[in-house]
């Protein structure tokens, strides 16, 4: 197996991310499926790019991760791994691409039954601002990474 690679995403990626979130979907058992598999992998079309930077994480020529930074409100709304792929550093090398496009800062929000996405982001120096619900009401914490000193 060869050192994963972090490039900007290109169209070509993005059906790969989806795959990579909806299997995650899948595979949590305490959040619910607000959307089809379709619907999710629409929401991945080219357009995307045009808004937001996407990073992907690339091993022997496979998406096995991404995120997501919307630069112009500062947020992320996305880090995803394949279930294979945790746990090997990857996921702190696609949030330090996203501090580094992002030096003054950025926020976001991780779902509190998500235990190890809360460790990962204290650990990774981000700090908790707040509490609230998504949209199919499971609660979350609001954190802030605030940019570099």
């Amino acid at each position: 197996m060869t050192e994963a690679l972090i490039r900007e995403a290109g169209p070509e990626d993005l059906p790969a991310c989806a795959a990579i979130l909806n299997a995650y979907i899948d595979a949590t058992d305490w959040l619910p499926r607000s959307h089809p598999h379709e619907v999710i992998a629409a929401m991945f079309s080219p357009r995307l790019l045009q808004t937001r930077r996407v990073f992907v994480a690339e091993q022997d020529g496979a998406v096995v991760g991404y995120v997501t930074l919307n630069p112009q409100a500062r947020f992320l709304p996305a880090l995803y791994l394949s279930p294979a792929d945790r746990g090997r550093g990857l996921g702190k090398t696609l949030l330090d691409a996203v501090k580094a496009v992002s030096p003054a800062g950025f926020s976001l929000t991780v779902w509190q039954p998500n235990r190890d996405a809360r460790r990962f982001y204290l650990r990774e120096g981000l700090s908790v601002i707040g509490e609230g619900t998504d949209d199919d009401g499971l609660p979350v914490w609001n954190m802030t990474w605030s940019g570099q000193e």
